[in-house]
C-alpha cells in the first residue's frame, strides 16, 4: 500500500492535472485502470505494467479495452496517444 501512495504522490507532483483530467473525461475508471493509465503516460511498457500491477496478460488486455470503452475511443484511436494528450 505504502508503494502505491508513494507513486501516485511522485506521478502526482509530475502530472499534477492528469488524475483530474483523466476523470473528467469518465469518472467510472476503476483505480487499477487509473493506474494503469498512469503507467502508460509514463510510457511503460506493457510487461513492467502487468508486473507491477500484479495482473496477467488478459486481465491486462480486458483492462485496456475497458479503458478504451470508458473514454469513449474509436476503434481506429491509440489509447496511449489519447494518454499522452491528457
Amino acid at each position: 500500500m505504502k508503494k502505491t501512495k508513494n507513486f501516485e504522490l511522485a506521478f502526482a507532483k509530475i502530472y499534477p492535472n492528469f488524475t483530474r483530467k483523466l476523470l473528467a473525461s469518465s469518472d467510472d475508471l476503476t483505480s487499477i485502470e487509473i493506474k494503469m493509465c498512469m503507467l502508460l503516460k509514463m510510457n511503460y511498457s506493457s510487461d513492467f505494467i502487468r508486473s507491477e500491477l500484479k495482473i496477467s496478460n488478459s486481465t491486462f488486455l480486458n483492462s485496456r479495452s475497458s479503458i478504451r470503452k470508458k473514454l469513449g475511443l474509436e476503434r481506429n484511436q491509440k489509447l496511449i496517444n489519447t494518454i499522452i494528450k491528457i
